[in-house]
């Protein structure tokens, strides 16, 4: 999971040309100078002797990135299938807080589409196959031929992608993604794996903190009133509402099934 949302960071703020994020920086184009033979990305000096860096073809223009940032604007999903990606998109063409599942659906769905018309095709079609790449790995059918194909793809993938960034783009989390369907092969699905679920129950937990001296045990009681509470409304009437019997934020008007509780529970304590 946080090689996935690393990997799309590095790929999306490199791409957008971020400040302060991006991997295309002076740094990496000396490397870039010292270590590969593309004289077309080199530092090079004006009439005044002032260093600058030529524009790289895998980075968007300003009137390309407005373009991404108004499509990423008007971008509407599913319920719970993605949060309000929208909002992560603030003034001009900055972004913030793009959340770990966020990035986890961009890079799976939305990478390939976001930048189809504004790069060239061969950067496009490797960003695709490393799309494909996470999305095969995140299926939840996982075969063992499969998961062969996927370790040598991903190799592929990586060469791909050296001839298109700088060398100062690759570091261990790109390495990272070269054993993932070997684990995937060892462990099975991801989904049992990865940290979302646990992320979330922490932010749960992390909104219980009234008390910061003592953010463990304000924790603690506010978890247990909690489990007491709902422990205790199992007892109710069927027609006092309670977290077990509420409307579904996206109700309809339907009838809701109070009676879809232990038989146990529907006597009067």
């Amino acid at each position: 999971m946080h090689i996935e949302k690393n990997v799309f960071d590095n790929i999306f703020n490199t791409i957008m040309d971020i400040k302060g994020k991006t991997k295309d920086n002076f740094k990496a184009r000396k490397d870039l100078k010292l270590y590969c033979n593309r004289p077309e990305l080199h530092v090079n000096e004006d009439e005044r002797g002032k260093l600058f860096m030529p524009k790289a073809s895998y980075s968007l223009t300003i009137e390309q990135k407005r373009e991404v940032c108004n499509c990423i604007r008007n971008l509407r999903m599913l319920d719970g299938y993605a949060s309000n990606i929208s909002h992560c998109v603030k003034g001009d063409c900055e972004f913030y807080e793009i959340k770990s599942h966020d990035c986890h659906i961009f890079m799976q769905r939305l990478l390939p589409i976001a930048f189809k018309d504004l790069l060239s095709k061969p950067i496009w079609e490797a960003l695709i196959e490393l799309s494909h790449f996470f999305r095969d790995i995140c299926s939840t059918v996982l075969r063992v031929k499969d998961m062969e194909q996927l370790e040598q793809n991903i190799v592929v993938i990586l060469c791909k992608l050296e001839k298109i960034f700088p060398p100062g783009f690759f570091d261990s989390i790109e390495h990272l993604s070269i054993h993932l369907a070997y684990k995937a092969k060892v462990g099975g699905r991801v989904q049992y794996c990865w940290m979302h679920p646990f992320e979330r129950f922490l932010h749960h937990l992390k909104k219980k903190v009234k008390n910061r001296a003592h953010v463990e045990a304000s924790i603690v009681e506010a978890y247990l009133v909690e489990e007491t509470s709902t422990f205790c409304s199992l007892y109710f009437d069927q027609h006092v509402e309670t977290r077990l019997n509420r409307v579904l934020r996206n109700d309809d008007g339907g009838f809701v099934n109070p009676k879809g509780r232990l038989s146990i529970f529907t006597h009067s304590g």
